[in-house]
């Protein structure tokens, strides 16, 4: 359609300008010049024998050589028009430059003859113009041509009788021949505009038939489109109808506060039959006292806002014999025979709120449980603390002033008194610590923390532990180096841990706590504690920093612990906002990194061996 209108715009637009005009006038004369020039090679070819044999002009071998030459032209110019046709807009200019040669020939004619009848020549060009050219601008041209080449070829012979009457006939044939263009132009015209017309309401009658076959073929479409379209809508009601029959879920179609419908659920839910549904409020099925917010949800009225698919409304829904239940329901717009209705879904939520409820009460035994577990471990703890530091104040008391008047075997007992009460002390201070933990008690205190004398304090703690193993503790602590903002006691705690782990699982080797920091601000980003000891398999990197957890049994033997300090170390780190992490090779070593930023992305951090690296301990054999 689009492209049929640009076509009818087009054929009309070229029937209303001229130069549209103007071309199909210029492809009329430049369809005509190959059957001319033809006709002229002719006419001069005849002319030949008839100047050489019929005409007595003293120079009638040259006019007969002239007349040759103009033949050969002119079936030349017959020959390149068989293989190459004119350009569009050419037809005029080469009809113009044919009539010039004529015109040309024509002169010299009247040089050589110097006879006034060979104008009857230039007569013939002129009236041939008029009535081969439609254009005034190149007939005026040629004609003025004509008559300038005339009176130059009379020159002062123009006042004798025979010069003067061929002038005046030549002036005559201009006149006529002018008339004869104008008339074929003005008719032409006429013509062709009446042709661009009969085009255009061709097309238009296609245009118009085709409009008619498109819209029956619409229409067609569109009757099928709408019967198949009821079916579908028969289809999908019948489906709904089906699915709402094998739903566990109430299903009630009601139109204008009237109940049109209902499944055999909703008929179970109420405690009667559809055929009794049928007909009754809407309304009927809710608890009087919820009617307003159930009246304005069901006609869709609540919030200002056409009910959904996703709303749901909490209410009492009321059986048919008076008893009530808790109910959910859900509204959503549909057909019911082909009308408009909507159907709200009733769910019977009587065994969801008793595992509600049932939930609720677990969790509150759940949460009771816990905070007496963590009082009890609290108070437990403080009970256990007291007796034991005096257990154990009392066996250092010993040891110091009767170890060297005991025998060796009872020496030995109170050793071992103090050992294993320390070893008690210690797994209760983590107990408490875990269940003040568990308990969002644990309290941190941020404030600037000195590292490096920290970790110096820390390397001097495990120096004699360290000495017995054979072992050496380095310190790589960065110069200039800023406080860290933590829990002085809490990040200490977590370090000595970590190190004392290193300490406690390396045979043979070196600890290093290294900081890392940034190298624009100094801020410390890292505290890493390294070692060279046995290593922690990669699937079990993540479960050494839950409670009670050793790598095996074999381990546990050989190296003692609780398995609470990596756990307690953690929290803590979280709790005062940084992270913990690990990463380690069996039989190389681990790395457990303290990242004071977690996720920043430091602009240059200073790589081990930048900083000052401080032997703690010697290697002592």
């Amino acid at each position: 359609m689009r492209g049929m209108a640009t076509r009818i715009d087009l054929v009309t637009r070229s029937g209303t300008r001229n130069a549209a005009l103007e071309q199909s006038l210029d492809r009329a004369v430049a369809e005509s010049i190959p059957l001319v020039a033809l006709a002229l090679a002719g006419l001069y070819a005849a002319l030949v024998p008839t100047h050489l044999l019929l005409l007595r002009y003293p120079d009638r071998i040259a006019l007969a050589a002239i007349c040759g030459l103009a033949a050969v032209l002119f079936l030349g110019v017959r020959g390149i028009l068989a293989y190459r046709a004119i350009p569009e807009g050419w037809g005029h200019p080469v009809g113009a430059l044919l009539c010039g040669f004529l015109i040309t020939v024509a002169y010299l004619h009247l040089s050589l003859s110097g006879a006034p009848r060979e104008t009857s020549s230039m007569i013939l060009i002129v009236i041939a113009v008029g009535l081969f050219f439609l254009d005034l601008g190149w007939f005026s041209a040629v004609v003025a041509l004509a008559l300038a080449v005339w009176v130059v070829a009379a020159g002062d012979r123009i006042g004798d009788a025979d010069w003067t009457y061929f002038g005046v006939s030549l002036v005559l044939a201009t006149v006529l021949a002018g008339t004869v263009l104008v008339v074929r132009r003005r008719n032409f015209l006429r013509v062709e505009r009446l042709r661009s017309q009969e085009r255009v309401r061709q097309i238009e009658l296609e245009s118009a038939l085709d409009q008619t076959e498109r819209s029956r073929l619409e229409g067609d479409s569109a009757r099928h489109s709408a019967e198949t379209a009821i079916v579908q809508v028969k289809e999908s009601e019948e489906r709904f109808r089906r699915l709402a029959e094998a739903t566990f879920e109430g299903v009630v179609f009601y139109r204008e506060e009237r109940i049109l419908d209902a499944n055999p659920r909703a008929a179970q839910i109420f405690r009667v039959s559809v055929s009794q549904m049928v007909g009754d409020p809407i309304l009927n099925l809710v608890d009087p006292e919820q009617r307003q917010p159930a009246e304005d949800f069901l006609l869709g009225r609540h919030l200002g806002v056409e009910t959904g698919a996703s709303d749901t409304l909490e209410v009492a829904g009321r059986r048919y014999d008076g008893t009530f239940f808790p109910a959910e329901l859900a509204v959503v717009d549909s057909l019911h025979r082909g009308e408009e209705a909507r159907v709200v879904v009733v769910r019977d939520v009587t065994n969801q709120k008793r595992a509600e409820q049932m939930l609720r009460r677990a969790l509150e035994e759940a949460e009771a449980n816990s905070r007496a577990k963590s009082s009890f471990l609290a108070n437990m703890s403080h009970e256990l603390r007291t007796p034991l530091n005096s257990v154990i104040g009392f066996a250092n008391i010993l040891i110091k002033k009767q170890g060297g008047a005991l025998p060796v075997r009872e020496s030995d007992y109170l050793r071992r008194i103090q050992a294993n009460g320390e070893h008690l002390l210690a797994l209760i201070e983590d107990i408490l610590d875990i269940s003040k933990i568990d308990a969002q008690r644990m309290e941190v205190v941020r404030e600037p923390v000195d590292l490096e004398e920290m970790a110096a304090e820390v390397t001097e703690m495990l120096e004699l532990q360290a000495r017995k193993r054979g072992l050496e503790i380095l310190r790589d602590v960065p110069p200039d180096l800023r406080p860290a903002i933590a829990d002085q006691r809490r990040l200490k705690q977590v370090v000595l841990n970590l190190a004392g782990n290193a300490v406690k699982f390396t045979q043979e080797g070196t600890v290093t706590l290294r900081v890392e920091a940034d190298r624009v601000t100094g801020r410390p980003v890292r505290l890493l504690v390294e070692d060279t000891g046995i290593g922690i398999p990669g699937e079990e990197l993540e479960e050494v920093f839950a409670p009670f957890h050793q790598i095996d049994g074999s381990q546990a033997r050989s190296f003692g612990g609780t398995g609470l300090g990596l756990a307690i170390s953690r929290s803590l780190c979280e709790l005062m906002g940084f992270e913990l992490w690990a990463r380690s090779e069996v039989g190389v070593g681990s790395v457990f990194s303290i990242e004071f930023e977690p996720g920043r992305k430091i602009q240059q951090s200073t790589a081990p061996g930048n900083g000052r690296v401080m032997p703690g301990v010697e290697t002592g054999e």
